[in-house]
């Protein structure tokens, strides 16, 4: 069974994923829609597992904007699924938000 564990652990909770960042915030915005990354299939088909983290904009609108990967293991393995899973994501629209991170974490298995 594949898992995103930490994902929903912080889409439910709204903890931020990334302890001690540089973007301290007074509040992060709240989510209202959520999709979770596909597992994609060349990558479960050879076993893998791995991580990205990326860093985003909300816009006033609610939108997920100017998504930028910061981190990854393996590279260019689990990238595109996560890009993909984002422009389906919506905040409370409101203020703009800058720096938002999270990590999205790819495992196999029980």
């Amino acid at each position: 069974m594949k898992k995103f564990s930490s994902l929903m652990a912080a889409v439910v909770t709204g903890a931020s994923l990334m302890g001690g960042t540089a973007f301290a915030q007074a509040a992060e915005p709240e989510l209202v829609e959520v999709a979770a990354p596909e597992y994609p299939r060349g990558a479960e088909r050879r076993e893998l597992e791995g991580y990205v983290t990326v860093r985003y904009n909300v816009t006033e609108t609610g939108e997920v904007a100017n998504v930028e990967v910061v981190e990854q293991t393996p590279e260019g393995i689990f990238d595109r699924a996560v890009l993909r899973a984002l422009e389906d994501w919506r905040y409370v629209p409101g203020s703009v938000t800058t720096g938002v991170e999270k990590r999205f974490d790819f495992n196999l298995g029980g």
